[in-house]
Protein backbone atom coordinates (compact mmCIF):
# COMPACT_ATOMS: atom_id res chain seq x y z
CA UNK A 1 0.00 0.00 0.00
CA UNK A 2 1.64 3.31 -0.99
CA UNK A 3 2.74 5.77 1.76
CA UNK A 4 0.23 8.78 1.89
CA UNK A 5 1.86 12.60 0.87
CA UNK A 6 3.34 13.89 3.58
CA UNK A 7 0.72 17.13 3.42
CA UNK A 8 -0.95 18.77 6.45
CA UNK A 9 -4.80 19.78 5.90
CA UNK A 10 -6.59 23.40 6.50
CA UNK A 11 -9.63 23.29 8.42
CA UNK A 12 -11.35 27.53 9.78
CA UNK A 13 -12.63 25.75 12.82
CA UNK A 14 -9.09 24.10 13.73
CA UNK A 15 -8.11 24.90 17.31
CA UNK A 16 -11.33 25.91 19.19
CA UNK A 17 -12.83 22.69 17.63
CA UNK A 18 -12.67 19.59 19.77
CA UNK A 19 -13.27 17.25 16.87
CA UNK A 20 -9.82 17.03 15.70
CA UNK A 21 -6.52 18.12 17.25
CA UNK A 22 -3.41 17.08 14.50
CA UNK A 23 -5.05 18.26 11.21
CA UNK A 24 -2.52 21.01 10.90
CA UNK A 25 0.64 17.68 11.53
CA UNK A 26 1.25 15.96 8.15
CA UNK A 27 -0.33 12.59 8.22
CA UNK A 28 3.28 10.66 7.86
CA UNK A 29 3.77 12.47 11.31
CA UNK A 30 0.72 11.91 13.07
CA UNK A 31 0.87 8.38 11.98
CA UNK A 32 4.82 8.32 13.23
CA UNK A 33 3.51 9.68 16.52
CA UNK A 34 1.16 7.02 17.18
CA UNK A 35 3.48 4.38 16.41
CA UNK A 36 5.93 5.89 19.21
CA UNK A 37 3.28 6.06 21.70
CA UNK A 38 1.93 2.57 21.16
CA UNK A 39 5.79 1.29 21.49
CA UNK A 40 6.54 2.99 24.94
CA UNK A 41 2.84 2.61 26.36
CA UNK A 42 3.23 -0.82 25.27
CA UNK A 43 6.88 -1.43 26.14
CA UNK A 44 6.02 -3.78 28.94
CA UNK A 45 4.04 -6.89 26.53
CA UNK A 46 6.02 -6.02 23.10
CA UNK A 47 9.56 -5.60 24.32
CA UNK A 48 11.44 -3.96 21.54
CA UNK A 49 9.48 -5.14 18.78
CA UNK A 50 7.94 -2.04 17.00
CA UNK A 51 3.61 -2.52 16.71
CA UNK A 52 2.46 -2.44 13.17
CA UNK A 53 0.65 0.15 11.66
CA UNK A 54 -1.63 -0.08 8.88
CA UNK A 55 -1.49 2.57 6.70
CA UNK A 56 -4.46 4.57 4.95
CA UNK A 57 -4.98 4.21 1.43
CA UNK A 58 -4.83 8.26 1.00
CA UNK A 59 -4.22 11.16 3.32
CA UNK A 60 -7.56 11.07 5.28
CA UNK A 61 -10.03 13.61 4.72
CA UNK A 62 -13.62 13.22 4.83
CA UNK A 63 -13.97 9.98 5.44
CA UNK A 64 -15.76 9.59 8.35
CA UNK A 65 -19.45 8.84 7.52
CA UNK A 66 -21.43 9.13 10.41
CA UNK A 67 -22.26 12.28 12.03
CA UNK A 68 -23.80 12.94 15.77
CA UNK A 69 -24.58 16.90 16.40
CA UNK A 70 -25.78 17.92 19.69
CA UNK A 71 -28.11 21.21 20.03
CA UNK A 72 -27.62 24.00 22.41
CA UNK A 73 -29.56 27.40 22.37
CA UNK A 74 -27.38 30.41 21.04
CA UNK A 75 -29.22 33.86 22.02
CA UNK A 76 -32.52 33.16 19.83
CA UNK A 77 -31.23 30.31 17.81
CA UNK A 78 -30.71 26.53 17.65
CA UNK A 79 -27.26 25.72 16.78
CA UNK A 80 -26.04 22.47 15.97
CA UNK A 81 -22.15 21.64 15.60
CA UNK A 82 -19.15 19.97 18.20
CA UNK A 83 -18.64 20.61 21.22
CA UNK A 84 -15.41 23.11 21.56
CA UNK A 85 -12.21 21.19 22.92
CA UNK A 86 -12.15 21.13 26.72
CA UNK A 87 -15.79 22.62 26.97
CA UNK A 88 -19.57 21.60 26.74
CA UNK A 89 -20.07 24.83 24.35
CA UNK A 90 -20.91 23.98 21.13
CA UNK A 91 -19.34 25.85 18.17
CA UNK A 92 -21.62 25.59 15.18
CA UNK A 93 -19.64 23.56 12.20
CA UNK A 94 -20.02 24.86 8.57
CA UNK A 95 -16.68 23.25 6.98
CA UNK A 96 -14.87 20.04 8.50
CA UNK A 97 -11.81 17.71 6.98
CA UNK A 98 -13.06 14.97 8.83
CA UNK A 99 -16.60 14.29 8.12
CA UNK A 100 -18.47 13.76 4.65
CA UNK A 101 -19.26 17.12 3.01
CA UNK A 102 -22.37 16.46 2.75
CA UNK A 103 -23.64 15.25 6.13
CA UNK A 104 -21.78 18.83 7.15
CA UNK A 105 -23.90 20.88 4.83
CA UNK A 106 -27.37 18.72 5.61
CA UNK A 107 -26.56 19.55 9.50
CA UNK A 108 -26.12 23.56 8.72
CA UNK A 109 -29.64 22.97 6.59
CA UNK A 110 -31.42 21.20 9.54
CA UNK A 111 -30.59 23.52 12.00
CA UNK A 112 -32.25 26.30 9.32
CA UNK A 113 -34.89 24.00 9.58
CA UNK A 114 -35.36 23.69 13.10
CA UNK A 115 -34.65 27.76 13.28
CA UNK A 116 -37.32 28.06 10.85
CA UNK A 117 -40.00 25.69 13.38
CA UNK A 118 -39.26 27.74 16.26
CA UNK A 119 -37.54 24.25 17.62
CA UNK A 120 -35.92 24.77 21.31
CA UNK A 121 -32.78 22.49 22.64
CA UNK A 122 -32.85 20.94 25.24
CA UNK A 123 -30.84 22.21 28.34
CA UNK A 124 -28.89 20.36 30.56
CA UNK A 125 -29.31 22.02 33.67
CA UNK A 126 -33.03 22.99 33.38
CA UNK A 127 -33.81 19.92 31.57
CA UNK A 128 -36.18 21.84 29.14
CA UNK A 129 -36.13 22.09 25.68
CA UNK A 130 -37.39 19.29 22.73
CA UNK A 131 -33.95 18.81 20.60
CA UNK A 132 -30.74 17.21 22.07
CA UNK A 133 -29.06 16.59 18.87
CA UNK A 134 -29.17 15.90 15.09
CA UNK A 135 -27.75 12.46 13.38
CA UNK A 136 -27.22 11.41 9.97
CA UNK A 137 -24.91 8.44 8.31
CA UNK A 138 -23.85 7.49 5.10
CA UNK A 139 -23.34 3.47 4.59
CA UNK A 140 -20.03 3.15 2.77
CA UNK A 141 -20.92 0.40 0.62
CA UNK A 142 -24.69 1.25 -0.39
CA UNK A 143 -24.12 5.03 0.10
CA UNK A 144 -27.81 4.93 2.01
CA UNK A 145 -28.43 8.07 3.77
CA UNK A 146 -30.48 7.88 7.45
CA UNK A 147 -31.13 11.00 9.14
CA UNK A 148 -32.97 11.85 12.15
CA UNK A 149 -33.50 14.22 15.28
CA UNK A 150 -32.79 13.17 19.18
CA UNK A 151 -35.60 14.39 20.77
CA UNK A 152 -37.36 15.05 24.67
CA UNK A 153 -40.91 13.88 23.23
CA UNK A 154 -41.87 11.63 21.00
CA UNK A 155 -44.58 13.08 20.14
CA UNK A 156 -45.05 16.99 19.19
CA UNK A 157 -46.73 19.04 17.07
CA UNK A 158 -43.89 19.89 14.59
CA UNK A 159 -43.16 16.49 13.95
CA UNK A 160 -44.83 15.96 10.80
CA UNK A 161 -43.53 18.94 8.85
CA UNK A 162 -40.39 18.31 10.15
CA UNK A 163 -39.98 15.35 8.77
CA UNK A 164 -40.90 16.93 5.25
CA UNK A 165 -38.51 19.30 5.80
CA UNK A 166 -35.15 17.81 6.40
CA UNK A 167 -36.64 14.73 3.87
CA UNK A 168 -36.44 17.96 1.32
CA UNK A 169 -32.99 19.19 2.43
CA UNK A 170 -31.41 15.94 1.43
CA UNK A 171 -32.93 15.60 -1.77
CA UNK A 172 -30.24 15.40 -4.28
CA UNK A 173 -27.31 15.55 -1.48
CA UNK A 174 -24.40 13.73 -3.62
CA UNK A 175 -20.89 12.66 -2.15
CA UNK A 176 -17.36 13.66 -2.80
CA UNK A 177 -17.36 11.64 -6.54
CA UNK A 178 -20.69 12.92 -7.23
CA UNK A 179 -22.78 9.68 -6.52
CA UNK A 180 -26.38 10.16 -5.06
CA UNK A 181 -26.58 9.35 -1.65
CA UNK A 182 -30.48 8.14 -1.50
CA UNK A 183 -32.27 9.09 1.39
CA UNK A 184 -33.89 5.48 3.39
CA UNK A 185 -35.68 7.38 6.33
CA UNK A 186 -36.16 10.28 8.19
CA UNK A 187 -36.27 9.56 12.27
CA UNK A 188 -36.84 10.62 15.84
CA UNK A 189 -34.91 9.58 18.23
CA UNK A 190 -36.90 9.28 22.37
CA UNK A 191 -34.67 10.23 24.70
CA UNK A 192 -36.55 11.73 28.02
CA UNK A 193 -33.87 10.69 30.44
CA UNK A 194 -31.90 13.77 32.25
CA UNK A 195 -27.75 14.02 31.82
CA UNK A 196 -25.82 14.35 28.71
CA UNK A 197 -26.35 11.48 27.20
CA UNK A 198 -27.92 11.97 23.70
CA UNK A 199 -29.28 9.00 21.89
CA UNK A 200 -32.52 7.19 23.48
CA UNK A 201 -33.63 3.63 23.27
CA UNK A 202 -36.43 4.61 20.83
CA UNK A 203 -36.63 5.13 17.42
CA UNK A 204 -40.18 5.80 15.07
CA UNK A 205 -40.10 6.74 11.70
CA UNK A 206 -41.14 9.61 10.25
CA UNK A 207 -40.64 9.15 7.20
CA UNK A 208 -39.44 5.78 5.39
CA UNK A 209 -37.85 3.36 7.82
CA UNK A 210 -35.53 3.41 10.83
CA UNK A 211 -32.36 1.47 9.58
CA UNK A 212 -29.79 1.32 6.60
CA UNK A 213 -28.27 -1.51 4.86
CA UNK A 214 -24.83 -1.49 3.61
CA UNK A 215 -22.60 -4.20 1.79
CA UNK A 216 -18.85 -5.07 2.68
CA UNK A 217 -16.95 -7.79 1.84
CA UNK A 218 -19.40 -9.98 0.35
CA UNK A 219 -22.32 -9.45 3.26
CA UNK A 220 -24.95 -7.86 4.12
CA UNK A 221 -25.16 -5.38 7.12
CA UNK A 222 -28.85 -3.62 8.53
CA UNK A 223 -28.06 -0.88 10.92
CA UNK A 224 -30.75 0.54 12.54
CA UNK A 225 -30.45 4.26 13.78
CA UNK A 226 -28.93 3.58 17.28
CA UNK A 227 -26.73 0.98 16.56
CA UNK A 228 -23.50 1.11 16.43
CA UNK A 229 -21.07 0.88 13.00
CA UNK A 230 -18.04 1.60 12.51
CA UNK A 231 -17.91 5.19 10.76
CA UNK A 232 -14.51 5.10 9.11
CA UNK A 233 -15.10 5.07 5.00
CA UNK A 234 -11.97 2.90 4.35
CA UNK A 235 -12.82 0.39 7.88
CA UNK A 236 -12.84 -2.60 6.18
CA UNK A 237 -9.37 -2.19 4.57
CA UNK A 238 -7.68 -0.64 7.70
CA UNK A 239 -9.73 -2.87 10.72
CA UNK A 240 -11.50 -5.87 9.82
CA UNK A 241 -9.30 -7.12 7.08
CA UNK A 242 -5.82 -6.89 9.20
CA UNK A 243 -7.64 -7.82 11.91
CA UNK A 244 -8.96 -11.32 10.19
CA UNK A 245 -5.10 -11.70 8.74
CA UNK A 246 -3.58 -11.87 12.26
CA UNK A 247 -6.23 -14.79 12.87
CA UNK A 248 -5.02 -16.54 10.20
CA UNK A 249 -7.04 -19.95 8.96
CA UNK A 250 -10.50 -20.20 11.49
CA UNK A 251 -11.96 -22.80 9.55
CA UNK A 252 -13.86 -25.05 11.80
CA UNK A 253 -13.49 -22.98 15.13
CA UNK A 254 -15.94 -22.27 17.54
CA UNK A 255 -16.23 -18.47 18.28
CA UNK A 256 -17.50 -15.91 20.90
CA UNK A 257 -17.94 -12.33 19.72
CA UNK A 258 -17.98 -10.23 22.90
CA UNK A 259 -19.57 -6.67 22.25
CA UNK A 260 -20.43 -7.82 18.98
CA UNK A 261 -22.56 -5.02 17.68
CA UNK A 262 -24.83 -5.80 14.27
CA UNK A 263 -22.32 -9.07 13.79
CA UNK A 264 -19.50 -6.88 12.16
CA UNK A 265 -16.83 -9.50 13.21
CA UNK A 266 -18.90 -12.64 13.77
CA UNK A 267 -20.42 -12.31 10.19
CA UNK A 268 -16.77 -12.30 8.54
CA UNK A 269 -15.84 -14.70 10.78
CA UNK A 270 -18.40 -16.87 9.27
CA UNK A 271 -17.98 -16.29 6.34
CA UNK A 272 -13.86 -17.45 6.78
CA UNK A 273 -15.12 -20.37 7.70
CA UNK A 274 -15.53 -20.33 11.65
CA UNK A 275 -18.40 -23.33 12.43
CA UNK A 276 -19.94 -21.14 14.53
CA UNK A 277 -20.26 -17.51 16.41
CA UNK A 278 -21.77 -16.36 19.65
CA UNK A 279 -22.34 -13.13 19.39
CA UNK A 280 -22.84 -11.11 22.74
CA UNK A 281 -24.02 -7.30 22.86
CA UNK A 282 -26.26 -5.45 25.27
CA UNK A 283 -27.75 -2.95 22.70
CA UNK A 284 -31.50 -3.97 22.04
CA UNK A 285 -31.13 -2.66 18.64
CA UNK A 286 -27.64 -4.13 17.56
CA UNK A 287 -29.10 -7.31 18.78
CA UNK A 288 -31.81 -7.22 16.24
CA UNK A 289 -29.89 -6.07 13.53
CA UNK A 290 -27.05 -9.11 14.48
CA UNK A 291 -30.27 -12.07 14.03
CA UNK A 292 -30.84 -10.04 10.88
CA UNK A 293 -27.92 -10.10 9.73
CA UNK A 294 -26.96 -13.64 10.73
CA UNK A 295 -30.24 -15.03 8.90
CA UNK A 296 -30.13 -12.77 6.10
CA UNK A 297 -26.51 -13.96 4.98
CA UNK A 298 -27.48 -17.32 5.36
CA UNK A 299 -25.62 -18.23 8.73
CA UNK A 300 -27.99 -20.32 11.03
CA UNK A 301 -24.73 -20.67 13.18
CA UNK A 302 -24.64 -17.43 14.12
CA UNK A 303 -26.52 -16.95 17.92
CA UNK A 304 -27.34 -13.66 19.49
CA UNK A 305 -26.92 -13.06 23.38
CA UNK A 306 -28.65 -9.75 24.61
CA UNK A 307 -26.68 -9.17 27.60
CA UNK A 308 -23.42 -7.44 28.80
CA UNK A 309 -20.24 -8.72 28.47
CA UNK A 310 -18.91 -10.94 31.67
CA UNK A 311 -22.75 -10.89 33.24
CA UNK A 312 -22.69 -14.78 32.17
CA UNK A 313 -20.20 -17.47 31.55
CA UNK A 314 -18.79 -17.50 28.14
CA UNK A 315 -19.87 -20.62 26.37
CA UNK A 316 -16.60 -22.80 25.22
CA UNK A 317 -14.90 -21.11 22.27
CA UNK A 318 -11.74 -21.52 20.28
CA UNK A 319 -11.39 -17.67 19.62
CA UNK A 320 -12.59 -15.28 21.44
CA UNK A 321 -13.08 -11.82 19.90
CA UNK A 322 -13.39 -8.85 21.96
CA UNK A 323 -14.54 -4.82 21.18
CA UNK A 324 -15.04 -3.13 23.72
CA UNK A 325 -15.91 0.36 24.65
CA UNK A 326 -13.02 3.12 24.72
CA UNK A 327 -12.63 2.43 28.39
CA UNK A 328 -11.66 -1.34 27.43
CA UNK A 329 -12.71 -4.32 28.87
CA UNK A 330 -12.46 -3.59 32.59
CA UNK A 331 -12.03 -5.61 35.40
CA UNK A 332 -15.85 -7.67 34.80
CA UNK A 333 -14.81 -7.84 31.13
CA UNK A 334 -10.87 -9.39 32.04
CA UNK A 335 -12.53 -11.67 34.50
CA UNK A 336 -15.12 -12.89 32.24
CA UNK A 337 -11.71 -13.25 29.65
CA UNK A 338 -9.96 -15.39 32.15
CA UNK A 339 -12.28 -17.69 33.38
CA UNK A 340 -13.12 -18.45 29.41
CA UNK A 341 -9.59 -19.34 29.11
CA UNK A 342 -9.81 -19.69 25.04
CA UNK A 343 -6.82 -20.54 23.05
CA UNK A 344 -7.01 -17.06 21.67
CA UNK A 345 -7.94 -13.73 22.23
CA UNK A 346 -8.69 -11.08 19.34
CA UNK A 347 -8.47 -7.53 21.57
CA UNK A 348 -9.77 -5.02 19.52
CA UNK A 349 -9.15 -1.75 21.70
CA UNK A 350 -10.05 2.27 20.86
CA UNK A 351 -7.29 3.91 23.20
CA UNK A 352 -3.83 2.44 23.91
CA UNK A 353 -4.24 3.40 27.37
CA UNK A 354 -7.09 1.21 27.82
CA UNK A 355 -5.34 -1.69 25.94
CA UNK A 356 -2.81 -1.22 28.49
CA UNK A 357 -4.96 -1.94 31.20
CA UNK A 358 -6.75 -5.26 29.92
CA UNK A 359 -2.89 -6.17 29.29
CA UNK A 360 -2.06 -5.76 33.11
CA UNK A 361 -5.01 -7.99 34.38
CA UNK A 362 -4.44 -10.94 31.28
CA UNK A 363 -0.76 -11.25 31.19
CA UNK A 364 0.02 -13.47 33.21
CA UNK A 365 -2.62 -15.58 31.25
CA UNK A 366 -1.59 -14.85 27.89
CA UNK A 367 1.08 -13.36 25.79
CA UNK A 368 1.15 -10.75 22.86
CA UNK A 369 1.68 -12.39 19.76
CA UNK A 370 1.17 -9.28 17.88
CA UNK A 371 -0.51 -5.82 17.89
CA UNK A 372 -1.69 -3.89 14.70
CA UNK A 373 -2.41 -0.18 15.18
CA UNK A 374 -5.48 0.93 12.88
CA UNK A 375 -6.17 4.89 12.62
CA UNK A 376 -9.48 5.19 12.53
CA UNK A 377 -9.69 8.22 14.08
CA UNK A 378 -7.11 10.36 11.58
CA UNK A 379 -6.19 13.94 12.94
CA UNK A 380 -6.48 13.48 16.40
CA UNK A 381 -4.62 11.84 19.21
CA UNK A 382 -6.56 8.40 19.15
CA UNK A 383 -5.90 5.24 16.98
CA UNK A 384 -7.20 1.80 17.59
CA UNK A 385 -5.62 -1.40 18.10
CA UNK A 386 -6.05 -4.94 17.28
CA UNK A 387 -4.09 -7.46 19.81
CA UNK A 388 -3.47 -11.00 19.21
CA UNK A 389 -3.35 -12.81 22.60
CA UNK A 390 -2.38 -16.47 22.55
CA UNK A 391 -2.80 -18.66 25.66
CA UNK A 392 0.67 -19.14 27.57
Amino acid sequence: MPTPPDTPLYCPHFGPCGGCTLLDTPIESQLAQKQAHARSLLAPWLGDRPPEIVLPPRTPRHDRLSLLFPAARRGHELVLGIYRRGSHDILPITDCRIQAKALTRLATAAAKVMNELSLDAYHETTQRGLVRAFRARVMPGTGELLLGVVTTRADFSERIVLGARLADIAHGLKDEQGKALPLVGVVVNHNPRPGNVLLGPDTAAIRGQTFQTDRQDGLEFRVSFASFYQQHRHSSAILFRPALQLLGDVAGQRVVDGYGGVGSFGLRLLRAGAAHVTLIESSPSACADARHNFAANGYAAGEVHQAPFGEAPLPPCDLLVVDPPRAGLMERGAAAVLAADPPRVLLVSCALEGLARDLTMLSARYRVAAVRLCDLFPHTEHVEAVTLLERR
